[in-house]
């Protein structure tokens, strides 16, 4: 008689949970005048003075390793030299709270090899330097040095590390080490920081104080965009832990920058933010329908087909779309008619 040997459930991988901040973290910092302040206040001041500053842009965060594997960085800046034909690539890293920085050298290594690698495919005379910057946010400001690289290699009888040791140097920003009021730069970069500062804090119900700087900022369309992107992320922390984001919350927050103006912005957002909730709610569902009549009718659906509905969020186009189904005769009627 055959015995089954029971397997061990598999466990889900958890979704990392700085995935919220990270995307904050790329919204300040994507903006290409945001990432050069950051860079003056807070960069080393030599790297600072070797590039051409003002001319910076934004280059690739997508890498093919030797295996074939893709690497995505945060964010990378290319920034020029002053004195030579080359650059310098400003890598920016963030590492959320909880997150161990034993393996990162290991890693920006790693990093450094796929980004040289990639330029010598692509015929580049010159390799880019590299340049690291680690933003950490926690709790607490970090206690113990940053690993390095020879920390992971064998040991002599001296206790030398045995063997060629490829030092990687990087600067980590420990944000948690920052007081509030000595946080520098512009409004924008002051209340980017700040605001990542209270959240990532467990201080999420003091975010007023963080939000001070957008009465520094004249154009009143960048301070509700600004606004509309500091909530959205505040709300999603809240869910996150399991509490809510209402409107009076908000409404005491924002009194001291905005005053008369404060119920109009605050009903607007919160309205905005339901209306474009309930126009997603219709386009799932809609998505949904349009998925189930074509498995009835055509069994199978090719990938493609699938990826254009999922991407659709009109919920009239979606509804339309049903009674196409019905009447395709087959699935490549039915694709001329979704185009």
């Amino acid at each position: 008689m055959n015995r089954q040997i029971a397997q061990k459930p598999q466990k889900r991988s958890k979704k990392r949970q700085g995935n919220i901040y990270d995307v904050f973290v790329k919204n300040i910092f994507g903006r290409i005048l945001v990432f050069i302040d950051f860079l003056r206040n807070y960069a080393d001041p030599h790297f600072v003075s070797d590039i051409e500053i003002n001319k910076i842009y934004p280059a690739p965060t997508h890498y093919i390793g030797l295996k074939g594997d893709e690497q995505i960085l945060d964010l990378v800046f290319c920034c020029p030299l002053k004195n030579c034909n080359a650059n310098i690539k400003a890598v920016i890293l963030f590492e959320h709270v909880g997150g161990s920085l034993r393996t990162l050298p290991v890693r920006l290594l790693g990093f450094a090899g796929t980004i040289w690698w990639t330029e010598l495919k692509e015929k580049q005379k010159v390799l880019s330097a590299i340049y690291f910057i680690v933003l950490r946010t926690g709790k607490k400001p970090r206690q113990r040095r940053y690993t390095q690289l020879a920390d992971w290699l064998p040991k002599d009888k001296d206790g030398q590390p045995i063997g060629v040791v490829p030092e990687i140097k990087y600067k980590v920003i420990d944000l948690p080490a920052i007081n509030d009021n000595d946080l520098c730069g512009s409004a924008e970069l002051r209340l980017g920081l700040g605001f990542l500062k209270k959240m990532t804090e467990d201080m999420e119900d003091e975010f007023a104080d963080a939000m001070l700087p957008l009465t520094e900022i004249d154009d009143a369309e960048q301070q509700t965009i600004l606004l509309n992107e500091l909530l959205a992320f505040a709300a999603k922390v809240f869910v996150a832990r399991k509490k809510r984001l209402d409107s009076e919350m908000v409404n005491e927050a924002l009194k001291p920058i905005f005053k008369e103006r404060t119920k109009t912005m605050v009903m607007t957002i919160f309205e905005e933010a339901e209306a474009i909730g309930e126009k997603r709610g219709k386009a799932e569902v809609g998505q949904r329908m349009v998925l189930a009549a074509l498995r009835k009718k055509f069994t199978k659906i090719p990938k493609h087909i699938e990826a254009a509905i999922r991407q659709m969020s009109d919920p009239i186009a979606l509804e339309s779309l049903i009674s196409d189904v019905f009447e395709s005769k087959t699935l490549d009627e039915f694709e001329i008619a979704l185009r």
